[in-house]
């Protein structure tokens, strides 16, 4: 998972249109609720305007698991904060937040093992659980969910209480790190303490499922070999580096800028589990270059 600027995309227009529309019809179906109707039927947020958005702005990846899927699958536009129900809030699940459901900072482009409820393995666990997003939205407090529209602060007065990762906000680097195997963990900060946000958005996301760390894994040896051609590149370099045939140093400079340009491309934001690759590249680069990413 990487932090993704939301700016980058223009809200689409059919949110403030038909969006505030739906969402003050939701707010008047809703107020007060009464738990023996049928739950609100929401639209606008399927709308192809929005996906293409949401396509554009995450380039075609997961946001939580930042795989690329559109060649198999036609991504779900996943509510961050769910709009039906809230799967954690006690006694009452239902409503979610309903007035939300077309607001744009609340919608992220989702795979469906991130997004739903499936049976998945695990790594490093035996046999399948179900697990996936849904209507999740752990707080540290269950006392301090926002429950109504006109909530004085709104939602940001549980955001403190927040333990999902939104790449829209959070720097996903400060909570999330990879090890051997395109295995993900939770980034120990303070004191030493594992970030509770990475913990839970591991397990809630299931970004440690099976496929997933395998596809990891694919990548991580990709960039551990291209980082092989670079030493061995540079290495080369350094050895002609005060040879009196300049021609010599030019071509062995010119092979090292090629293979460390490779490298970068791992960088590239449309390309997949860049979290990874800049932890892994970052160390390379600051340590051997003196580049900071």
């Amino acid at each position: 998972m990487i932090k993704i600027d939301r700016n980058t995309v223009p809200r689409p227009t059919v949110l403030d249109g038909k969006g505030k529309a739906e969402t003050i019809n939701a707010i008047a179906y809703y107020t007060p609720y009464d738990d023996t109707k049928d739950a609100f039927k929401f639209k606008v947020y399927s709308d192809p305007e929005v996906k293409n958005a949401l396509i554009e702005l995450f380039k075609g990846k997961c946001a939580y698991c930042e795989s690329t899927f559109l060649h198999v699958y036609s991504g779900d536009v996943e509510h961050f904060r769910p709009k039906g129900e809230i799967e954690e809030a006690v006694p009452d699940k239902k409503p979610g937040y309903y007035w939300l459901a077309a607001d744009w900072d609340n919608l992220l482009l989702s795979c469906r093992n991130c997004n739903q409820k499936l049976a998945h393995s695990v790594y490093g666990a035996s046999g399948k659980k179900t697990m996936g997003k849904m209507n999740q939205f752990p707080l540290s407090d269950t006392s301090r969910y926002v429950r109504k529209h006109d909530h004085p602060n709104g939602v940001s007065d549980e955001e403190t209480y927040r333990l999902l990762l939104n790449p829209c906000i959070d720097n996903p680097e400060l909570h999330l790190e990879y090890g051997d195997e395109g295995v993900i963990r939770p980034k120990r900060g303070a004191n030493n303490i594992l970030s509770p946000k990475g913990k839970t958005s591991i397990e809630v996301y299931v970004l440690q499922r099976v496929p997933l760390v395998q596809s990891r894994e694919k990548v991580l040896i990709d960039i551990q070999a291209q980082i092989q051609r670079v030493i061995e590149a540079t290495q080369n370099f350094n050895k002609f580096l005060d040879d009196p045939d300049p021609a010599l140093r030019f071509y062995f400079e010119k092979i090292l800028k090629r293979e460390l340009e490779r490298l970068k491309k791992f960088l590239s934001l449309d390309e997949q589990y860049v979290g990874m690759a800049r932890q892994i590249i970052g160390k390379f680069l600051a340590l051997n270059f003196g580049i900071k990413l």
